[in-house]
Parts: C-alpha cells; sequence; structure tokens
C-alpha cells in the first residue's frame, strides 16, 4: 500500500473543511430566512411580514393569516396577541389576475 505525500494529505484537510464551512453557512443561511422554501410566497397563508427584536428573549412579529394582521409579542416563555386587524386587500390589478387564472 502505497502512502500519498504530505501536501496531498493538507491540500485534502484544506479541501475537506472548505467544504464543511460551505455547507454549515448554507444551513445557517436557510434557517435565518424566516421562510418556507417548498410554497411560493403567494401561496403561503401565514406570513411573517415584520420582526423587530426588541432584547435577547424578546421581540415584536406582524404576522399575517389569510385575510387578518396579528401584532404578536414573542419571548421565550410566552407568546402575547397585542392587536388584531383585518389586512388591506390586495390592489384591483392583482384580484383581476387571480380570478384569471
Amino acid at each position: 500500500m502505497q502512502l500519498m505525500p504530505n501536501y496531498d494529505w493538507a491540500q485534502y484537510s484544506l479541501s475537506m473543511t472548505l467544504v464543511l464551512l460551505l455547507l454549515a453557512a448554507v444551513l445557517w443561511w436557510l434557517s435565518r430566512r424566516n421562510k418556507g422554501f417548498l410554497l411560493p410566497a403567494a401561496q403561503r397563508r401565514i406570513q411573517i411580514l415584520e420582526a423587530y427584536p426588541m432584547g435577547l428573549r424578546h421581540k415584536l412579529l406582524l404576522v399575517q393569516v389569510d385575510s387578518q394582521r396579528l401584532l404578536l409579542s414573542v419571548t421565550s416563555n410566552d407568546i402575547q396577541t397585542l392587536h388584531a386587524w383585518l389586512a388591506d386587500p390586495p390592489p384591483q390589478d392583482e384580484q383581476g389576475a387571480q380570478r384569471a387564472q
């Protein structure tokens, strides 16, 4: 059995480290997107419109579910609805396009 020279091991180790770092970066980016990648945005019933961090363990979320918008307070222990209202109707040109489909 023939052993690899030292420079081949160094190149192999560097390449493997680079691939693993790239994989970790892509997985981190996918987890931070806050959007599912299976359905287009127009087909999802629940959408997070905005997120505002208020501290390490507290944030405000503006969420739309179907035709209702919710302002939520999210902590590590609790989720509270601060306000709820009907969402604005889509513009006329989008309604016509949806009917045509």
